[in-house]
């Protein structure tokens, strides 16, 4: 009887400039991470244990990348779809007996090791889910109510968790991105009003998004009430980030400083000032301010590119799949990178309310490391099969 062996051996027929733009992003981020962690604080064993850790996860995220590459089964995945959903529930709710990070309660503790984000891992776990249950499906006659009850069920308690008990509203929305565009690609005709109505609502809350960045909106959802006041403050220096510049708006200026500091070429890697002090969060939410004022606008331009080839390709195999459910996986895969960094870019340069949600690849996590190479390969094991099926056709 052969035993099985495991191997890391990469697929025929994955995709090259996926896997070079992934290793370039995370090499680049440790690098970045490393420099974003020097502090007047930091000695130089903590400096090199915080460059160690992360390429510990890097490495880590390619082992996974290579195996998920190598052996993902959807088959596997949909005979044990609930099981999934439900060890996915737990893990969200685990955080909660653990203590709070930030104000968050996000994370369970590792001791010895560090922390874990359940969040970041139930992103893909979603789009699987909608995958599972709303792709390829053949049945003629079935009610809306019972085509998507689960998958949204799924959502919904995800979201739940997520946002009121973790109190992480950015990954909700990542969340909630990533499973409405699934949504859009389930071809069955019983979801065609349904898809409808929700590019409708899109339209509309991007309207209203709009509506409300501006000094008028900002008095209306005050009083409104059921806003923090630090979350009021995010819109406000969106708007102006210089009316709270010692405030609320502090880490924001510090940022559009670091970009202006930083010019064409950067002041030199290690070099930065921004974050001896200030950028709180230099290595996590505003890592793309580091990088803009060390590398200056030939990082951030390596950083563009780089993050287009990934999240292109992932379309470009996205519109070539055959099936339903590999389509709405990849297009998922590629919203998850896509939303991560229109989220964090936007906040980071006040186009947009400042979520939380990091810099995948570049900011410092490990869950979140974790979490996109694995899903990256999942997309790799979906295009070597694709084209293993059209070589044989």
């Amino acid at each position: 009887m052969n035993k099985f062996k495991p191997s890391i051996k990469l697929p025929k027929g994955r995709d090259l400039a996926i896997q070079t733009a992934m290793i370039l992003l995370a090499l680049f981020g440790w690098l970045m991470i490393t420099s974003a962690s020097m502090s007047t604080h930091v000695v130089p064993l903590t400096l090199l244990m915080v460059s160690l850790k992360q390429l510990a996860f890097i490495l880590v995220g390619y082992l996974g990348y290579s195996l998920l590459a190598r052996y993902f089964s959807l088959q596997f995945v949909q005979k044990y779809i609930v099981w999934i959903m439900v060890f996915t529930q737990v893990m969200l709710i685990a955080p909660l007996f653990f203590p709070a990070i930030n104000g968050a309660n996000a994370w369970i503790v590792i001791k010895g090791v560090g922390t874990l984000q359940p969040s970041e891992f139930a992103k893909i776990v979603v789009v699987l889910v909608f995958a599972i249950y709303l792709g390829d499906s053949k049945r003629k006659k079935i009610s809306l109510t019972d085509f998507v009850k689960i998958p949204f069920f799924f959502l919904s308690m995800v979201c739940i968790l997520v946002v009121f008990f973790q109190g992480d509203t950015g990954t909700a929305i990542v969340i909630v991105g990533m499973a409405f565009c699934a949504f859009m690609l389930a071809g069955h005709s019983v979801l065609r009003r349904s898809q409808l109505i929700l590019i409708f609502l899109l339209i509309l809350g991007l309207c209203a998004v709009y509506l409300v960045l501006t000094p008028s909106g900002i008095s209306f959802l005050r009083t409104l009430g059921f806003l923090k006041e630090y979350q009021l403050a995010r819109f406000e220096n969106t708007l102006n980030p210089f009316v709270n510049r010692y405030g609320t708006g502090y880490q924001l200026v510090s940022s559009l400083v670091a970009f202006v500091r930083g010019d064409w070429f950067g002041v030199g890697y290690g070099m930065g000032l921004q974050k001896y002090g200030y950028l709180p969060y230099a290595k996590t939410d505003f890592i793309l301010a580091v990088i803009a004022e060390e590398t200056g606008f030939v990082g951030v331009l390596f950083v563009l590119v780089t993050y287009a080839v990934l999240i292109g390709r992932l379309f470009k195999h996205a519109l070539k799949a055959t099936h339903e459910r590999s389509r709405m996986i990849l297009v998922g895969i590629a919203m998850y990178a896509a939303l991560h960094f229109i989220l964090n870019v936007g906040g980071v340069i006040a186009l947009i309310p400042l979520t939380g949600v990091p810099l995948l690849l570049l900011s410092a996590g490990g869950s979140s490391t974790l979490s996109l190479m694995f899903s990256l390969g999942i997309a790799q094991n979906i295009i070597a099969t694709q084209a293993k099926e059209s070589s044989e056709s």
